[in-house]
């Protein structure tokens, strides 16, 4: 029997469209950018995400453009069309961060439709190399377009490239990806990578994150994280429980049964269990220095299961590995430490981010965990016993609830860049919520302080009409946001008394700051109708709000009483 070979064709823009498919959430492809920053030992990450015009961090798909900057070794001409290749050209160093070759190309087309490489190495800059999606499907050809740099571009990126080498990727053409907030999108950034870099921060690695909206902030530097809190863990004994600490429930070094003799280095385990999180809350029994500490173990669902490291870098966050971490324990946190070595075992993906386990390891696996199982159980029964109903502060629990809730205007986001009279009306809406944080940014009282983090999404203030029960604000990169009068019937006699993170409270307020984000919206975008009369119809509106709410308030005076 006799055989041949012959070549079969790539449809290059399909290809494109399937590799652009891959399932990246926007935080986790600038993560996958960054790790080829730090496969190129850059000490320095800078990573810039600039807003649409008359886009806010809250609004979905307002991203204009992604920058990553890094100081790494650099690239070539030649080495920038190597990068853009499909696939891996040879080997990676030992314990590198990549694995198939994709990364760039998956990542940067999951963000945007074109993806620009400028580098600079040995002190030498290179032209702008540019992954177009579009160009490829006009040829239906795998090309790149090369671009020399004019005087203006040049001087750009050497400020950008300061060092005698580095990277800048940049990724536009976004307004065609379905994407998140931005707010959404560098909440979890920050929240992230403190986790997913610990090791590489540790030692020195620096990140920075900012949003940009016609504007040149700063950046937020990012700080290692140790999700486990190992230095602070205590060894675990039922009889010492303090209801603050973290405890050490396991660590060792696990061995994976094998077949056909195979061998591989043995898996470190590690596994804390956490206090519940509600006694970090106000009004629990701790001190407020305890519940401080509790808060800042960030107990949660989400940040509980199997935190699966990779040469250093997390991979897998929370995972249940099914079913070995239920959604109950969400106290217990376990790490696990794998090398490249350990791959094949895992059926580690090309995304880095997904694994799966054979039934015997798994089997094994959770014989190894059980016991630390039953004792974060028993912690939980214990916080459970010792909390009491918990008070805090006015606004804050809807802030936080708040913080990554879309604010569009549904009519408007298909419209793409809003027109010129509605883009005049949110800088005059930007102007006069400027104004109110400066005229309230100096207020003490027991409500949600300005300028705090979470920014402040409800507000509770005088400085407000006083027939009006709240008066809705849109500043101009954090959105909406809304006081609610503290003078008005309503509130002194109804919310104030209700919990400031009841259920009751925070469903008043999700109504109000609704009406709000409508009110805002409405001004703003309705352009064809006369600004003037608009705000008269909401003057209207809210007199008959404020004296209906008061006359209410009259008639029912007790009752909360009832």
């Amino acid at each position: 029997m006799s055989s041949t070979t012959k070549p079969i064709e790539i449809h290059a823009s399909r290809l494109c469209q399937a590799i652009a498919r891959i399932g990246y959430e926007p935080q986790i492809a600038l993560m996958d950018i960054i790790d080829n920053a730090v496969a190129a030992r850059a000490s320095d990450i800078k990573v810039s995400i600039f807003l649409a015009k008359g886009k806010t961090l809250k609004n979905r798909n307002s991203v204009h453009k992604y920058q990553i900057v890094d100081n790494g070794i650099g690239m070539t001409d030649s080495e920038i069309s190597d990068a853009f290749s499909l696939g891996a050209n040879g080997k990676y160093a030992p314990h590198s961060l990549s694995k198939y070759g994709m990364g760039l190309k998956s990542a940067g087309l999951s963000l945007g439709t074109r993806i620009h490489i400028v580098s600079k190495k040995h002190g030498a800059i290179s032209s702008r190399q540019t992954f177009d999606i579009d160009l490829i499907e006009k040829r239906d050809q795998l090309v790149i377009q090369v671009s020399d740099l004019n005087d203006t571009e040049k001087n750009y990126y050497a400020r950008l490239l300061s060092s005698e080498s580095g990277t800048v990727v940049e990724i536009d053409g976004c307004e065609r990806i379905n994407h998140q907030s931005p707010s959404l999108t560098v909440k979890k950034l920050e929240d992230h990578m403190g986790v997913v870099y610990a090791s590489f921060i540790s030692k020195g690695l620096s990140i920075g994150v900012r949003v940009c909206a016609n504007d040149d902030p700063d950046f937020r530097m990012i700080s290692p994280f140790d999700i486990l809190f190992r230095e602070k863990a205590k060894a675990w004994d039922p009889d010492e429980f303090d209801y603050v600490s973290p405890y050490l429930l396991l660590q060792e070094q696990w061995k994976p049964p094998l077949v056909d003799g195979k061998t591989v280095p043995p898996i470190p385990l590690v596994a804390v269990a956490f206090p519940q999180d509600k006694l970090g809350d106000p009004g629990s029994p701790l001190t407020e220095e305890q519940q401080k500490t509790v808060k800042g173990y960030r107990v949660s669902r989400p940040n509980s299961g199997f935190f699966i490291y990779r040469n250093d870098r997390l991979i897998r966050w929370g995972d249940g590995l099914d079913g070995l971490i239920t959604k109950d324990e969400y106290n217990l946190r376990i790490r696990m430490d794998l090398t490249e070595e350990h791959d094949d075992i895992f059926h580690v993906d090309v995304t880095k981010q997904r694994l799966e386990i054979d039934d015997e390891i798994h089997a094994r696996l959770k014989r190894v965990v059980d016991d630390s199982k039953t004792s974060a159980k028993l912690i939980m029964q214990k916080c459970t016993q010792f909390r009491k109903k918990p008070t805090g502060t006015e606004g804050a629990a809807f802030s936080e609830l708040s913080a990554n809730v879309p604010e569009d205007d549904p009519d408007e986001m298909a419209h793409g860049t809003p027109t010129e009279e509605s883009l005049n009306r949110q800088q005059s809406q930007a102007q006069d919520a400027e104004s109110m944080l400066s005229n309230t940014a100096g207020v003490e009282d027991d409500s949600a302080k300005f300028g705090a983090k979470p920014f402040a999404k409800v507000r509770y203030t005088s400085a407000v009409n006083y027939s009006h029960l709240w008066t809705p604000f849109r500043d101009a990169k954090e959105g909406v946001f809304v006081c609610i009068n503290i003078n008005h019937p309503f509130y002194t006699e109804f919310m104030k008394d209700l919990t400031d993170n009841s259920p009751e409270r925070l469903l008043l307020e999700s109504l109000i700051f609704g009406a709000a984000v409508g009110q805002i919206n409405t001004i703003a975008n309705l352009d064809e109708v006369d600004i003037d009369d608009i705000k008269a119809v909401f003057a209207r509106f809210h007199n008959n709000c404020g004296v209906y709410l008061s006359g209410f308030t009259a008639e029912n005076l007790n009752l909360l009483d009832q």
